[in-house]
């Protein structure tokens, strides 16, 4: 959230049509993290909706106030979102994501780091899907489409893998 509130990273949600600064807007639009801050309290509760009274097209650099509906637009957490295109950009911007480590030893047949990569990606942007099966499948699709040949371990280790991250996380 840090990130957001220092214009490094672009939070976005989905508008229907609003008026900024008077003109017409709509579809995904920037927010400004401090004004959904409330949403993502790392202690305590956080709130449930907040109203949000600026926002900004992707590309613009000021802020424009939303002056209809009047009173701003009403969001929860789960309308807050970043674009996978944002991550990437902000990923490359701060030389993080997508590693390899060439060093001693062996190299590893299956991209670990990468995996840990893309879980905590889908699990940021999507939450948790409802059982942790289906989060096993989707990420061993990511392995057969992020893999020279294709490739992708058992279900059963991938499972593993991902056990301590449910257990510790899943809120459900």
């Amino acid at each position: 959230m840090n990130y957001a509130i220092s214009d490094e990273i672009d939070l976005v949600a989905g508008f229907a049509r609003v008026r900024l600064d008077g003109e017409c807007a709509a579809g995904l639009l920037s927010v400004s993290g401090s004004e959904v801050r409330p949403l993502f309290r790392p202690f305590g509760k956080g709130a449930k909706k907040i109203y949000v009274t600026q926002a900004r097209r992707t590309g613009e650099e000021h802020w424009r106030e939303i002056t209809e509906p009047v009173g701003g637009v009403r969001l929860a957490a789960a309308d807050v979102m970043i674009t996978a295109r944002e991550i990437d950009r902000f990923e490359e911007a701060h030389c993080i994501g997508r590693t390899r480590n060439v060093g001693p030893g062996a190299p590893t047949k299956y991209d670990w780091d990468g995996f840990y990569v893309a879980l905590m990606k889908r699990v940021y942007t999507g939450g948790f899907p409802v059982r942790q099966r289906d989060l096993v499948i989707e990420m061993q699709e990511w392995f057969i489409a992020n893999s020279a040949e294709g490739e992708a371990p058992d279900e059963s280790t991938i499972r593993r893998r991902i056990q301590s991250v449910w257990k510790e996380l899943n809120p459900a």
